[in-house]
């Protein structure tokens, strides 16, 4: 690298060139963080006693870093490439992922035997739910921390404003891992309404102090109100998950701002036992309250969830056989009660 240029943010760390802080009412923005392209700055002219300097991104279009883009050629060229850096960047490859979620949805669920596909009237919510879910802050954390010099109390909140709810690992999308169940589901629920959603809790982690995450996201889309600076017409959120029962804390964003925006991902983690009996599930209580104005009677919301378990490949390599067993067994049990019920 030539000494002209200045090289001053970490390989995977979030750009400079991004807009950080919060949403409207203090939400979280931005939901998700992906690959937008390195940048390297021109090294600065500077006199003793400065204690700022200014400095400008430098020109890297031809031979990099960046993102290699197809690009404008000489003469009609259509093989030109060049090296861009941008949101614009991230937003693509975001988008591409987004639309390969799209083909797994609607090709609907491989097994008969297991529940159907929420309907295709949901797939935009879930596919937001499903790009966020894959996402997390990662090492970003521990890192921040300790170069910005963040105290506990200020930190959470402050890395909240900068990272959302991090940055999207695409691995996790759309694949099936031994170690991990991922449920989806979607609903229309109206002002005052509870839907409880029960995660079936997978026996191999019974009683054992070994590391488990629950990560749970849900999005929802709901009528405007224009003239109001809250402008959405209800709230809808999912209650705070009983950590006690899942043996961990919550991580990654601030629990307060989680609530404000139209997307709620919160992540619970630990190594504590989990205690829990045969047949016992994880409830999911998902709620609808007013927010810029009273929701109307027979007026609904609609809302889509994804919830997963998940733990380490050395502590268990059964825990999506252990969540689908029991949720074909409950799929079994529903069809032999409503036949049972019209005989």
């Amino acid at each position: 690298m030539p000494d002209t240029v200045w090289d001053i943010t970490h390989p995977g760390a979030p750009a400079h060139y991004g807009a950080t802080g919060p949403g409207v009412d203090r939400s979280v923005k931005p939901d998700l963080h992906h690959t937008g392209g390195r940048v390297l700055y021109t090294r600065p002219i500077t006199t003793p006693g400065d204690e700022t300097v200014t400095i400008e991104p430098a020109h890297t279009a031809i031979a990099g870093p960046g993102l290699q883009v197809a690009a404008p050629g000489r003469a009609g060229a259509t093989n030109n490439t060049v090296f861009t850096v941008g949101t614009s960047n991230a937003t693509a490859l975001v988008t591409r992922e987004a639309s390969r979620l799209f083909d797994i949805l609607e090709a609907g669920a491989p097994d008969a035997q297991d529940a159907a596909l929420p309907d295709p009237q949901y797939h935009p919510l879930l596919v937001r739910a499903l790009l966020t879910h894959a996402s997390n802050w990662g090492d970003w954390e521990p890192r921040l921390r300790r170069e910005l010099g963040l105290s506990n109390q200020q930190a959470r909140r402050s890395l909240t404003a900068l990272l959302g709810y991090g940055r999207l690992d695409a691995s996790r999308l759309g694949t099936a891992a031994t170690n991990r169940a991922v449920l989806v589901g979607g609903g229309l629920i109206a002002r005052n309404q509870r839907h409880t959603y029960d995660l079936p809790l997978p026996p191999s982690l019974r009683a054992r102090a070994e590391w488990h995450r629950f990560t749970i996201t849900l999005a929802y889309m709901v009528p405007t109100v224009g003239q109001l600076t809250r402008y959405r017409g209800a709230k809808v959120y999912f209650a705070t998950p009983d950590t006690s029962l899942a043996g961990g804390d919550r991580t990654d964003a601030e629990h307060n701002a989680v609530r404000r925006g139209s997307l709620q991902h919160e992540i619970v983690q630990g190594t504590r036992t989990m205690v829990f009996g045969d047949g016992d599930a994880f409830p999911i209580h998902v709620e609808c309250m007013d927010d810029a104005q009273r929701l109307r009677a027979g007026k609904t919301v609609r809302y889509a969830l994804v919830v997963s378990v998940e733990t380490a490949e050395e502590t268990s390599t059964t825990i999506h056989d252990e969540v689908r067993a029991q949720l074909r067994q409950r799929i079994s049990d529903r069809t032999r009660e409503r036949i049972q019920g019209n005989g």
